[in-house]
């Protein structure tokens, strides 16, 4: 059996994307209310029920492009799978913004300009945020994994396995 078999260390991470989306979340909404705040000036609370009312809003948006709006795409409009993605995008990122601007504007009373910068500077910084937070963690994975080969290799001259400390549940002790 190949050496790089004899630990099971890729269950580590089995949760990592849960907890990655919630983090996201967090700083997701934070983000959409300092914004907010900022460039609108609007109250604490008006902001944190924007933050929170708008993302709502937009699933509802983006759930509509996918069911119905797709299917009208492709058979009635005949347009190929390909095409339809670029499409739903193009529609959704202009509906997003429409609904940013709507619900800042109704839920702060911000002028209508003020409310079109933030719908078009938040989901930037938030990208950034994305980005940030994809990377940090693929580092903390790759350091983990590297530590966890790393240990491996110096195992491979006395052929004893060790049961692996990152992850218990599927440790195999006798390996062919």
């Amino acid at each position: 059996m190949k050496d790089y078999l004899k630990y099971d260390d890729t269950q580590i991470f089995k949760y990592d994307n849960f907890a990655l989306a919630i983090i996201y979340t967090i700083g997701h909404i934070l983000i959409a209310m300092t914004c907010n705040r900022i460039i609108t000036g609007a109250s604490l609370d008006m902001a944190a029920a924007d933050a929170f009312i708008e993302p709502i809003i937009n699933g509802f948006w983006f759930y509509f492009l996918l069911v119905y709006l797709k299917k009208i795409l492709v058979n009635k409009i005949n347009l190929s799978f390909v095409n339809v993605g670029i499409y739903l995008a193009l529609i959704y990122t202009i509906g997003h913004v429409f609904i940013a601007m709507t619900c800042n504007r109704l839920l702060t009373g911000a002028p209508l300009n003020l409310a079109a910068i933030d719908a078009i500077v938040e989901p930037l910084i938030n990208g950034f945020w994305f980005y940030i937070l994809f990377e940090v963690v693929n580092k903390i994975k790759k350091n983990i994994h590297q530590n966890a080969s790393g240990s491996n290799i110096d195992n491979i001259e006395n052929n004893s396995l060790h049961p692996s400390k990152l992850a218990p549940i599927n440790n195999k002790k006798n390996l062919d």
